[in-house]
């Protein structure tokens, strides 16, 4: 009876130990799947307007993971948010402008006006990135206008993190943001994203860009670039927010990690490949 017991037991754990290969290949197999599934390209809607000459943020279509859902989320919630700046700007503009002569400009819809491109400059397979391009006059002193880039990381869903697109020894840093409509941009200052930028631009500007000058960065899989532009200048200066596209050997040169900078290619093959 106990070598019976003690044979059985043996069986049990031989058996165990066959199986449990299998499983580890099977666990494996599954989270390259669910990492796979998280870093496929993405497809996205087409670009609607909220108003005339105002594009909304795309979604993504058919979304097939916590991932994606999540994007989508942060995405309609800014244009909750522009659609409430669109309502403000047309109160303010009554407000000001009161009884005055409307412009018989095409672009004053009761608005004074608000126009805004959003452009898609990635969408995979490492991270979807979108660009808005604002320019409005809602009755100040003159019209503004601003850059909004929204890159999303489409391995966990969340806006992505540029510092860790560079290298430590930059010593960058993210500017906070303290404008609650621009709640996904993330600015960066470096000294030496300032010296590539002063290098690129015309020199009239050198004296407009402030030692922590912060910057949007932003991947472009179609020209396989990293684009970098001046941001939070003060109204006078917007001219010299200029996108600027940096090789992606410059951009390794200046200290981009190498991982951001095969996702932009890989980016780009795909695109070429299509």
């Amino acid at each position: 009876m106990k070598l019976s017991v003690r044979l059985s037991g043996i069986a049990v754990e031989m058996v165990s130990l066959r199986k449990t290969p299998y499983l580890v290949l099977l666990l494996s197999g599954l989270t390259t799947l669910v990492q796979a599934a998280a870093q496929t390209p993405v497809q996205l809607s087409p670009i609607r307007q909220i108003h005339r000459g105002v594009d909304a943020w795309p979604l993504i279509l058919n979304p097939k993971n916590d991932m994606q859902r999540s994007i989508n989320k942060s995405l309609t919630d800014l244009n909750a948010k522009l659609s409430q700046s669109l309502r403000r700007c047309h109160a303010n503009y009554i407000r000001q402008m009161g009884n005055q002569p409307r412009s018989t400009d095409n672009n004053d819809e009761g608005m004074g006006f608000w126009k805004q491109k959003i452009k898609v400059t990635m969408s995979g397979p490492a991270f979807l990135s979108l660009v808005a391009t604002t320019d409005f006059d809602c009755g100040g002193a003159h019209p503004y206008g601003y850059t909004d880039a929204a890159v999303f990381d489409l391995r966990t869903g969340e806006p992505a993190n540029p510092i860790a697109w560079l290298a430590p020894s930059l010593r960058a840093s993210l500017v906070e943001e303290d404008n609650p409509d621009h709640s996904l941009e993330r600015s960066v200052s470096a000294a030496r994203l300032l010296e590539a930028y002063r290098e690129a631009r015309h020199h009239e500007c050198d004296q407009t860009y402030s030692d922590n000058q912060p910057f949007l960065i932003w991947p472009d899989a179609y020209s396989a670039t990293v684009v970098i532009e001046a941001d939070r200048l003060p109204g006078c200066c917007e001219a010299c927010g200029v996108e600027t596209g940096l090789a992606l050997e410059q951009a390794r040169e200046i200290g981009f990690s190498e991982a951001f900078l095969q996702a932009i290619s890989q980016g780009h093959k795909r695109l070429a490949h299509r």
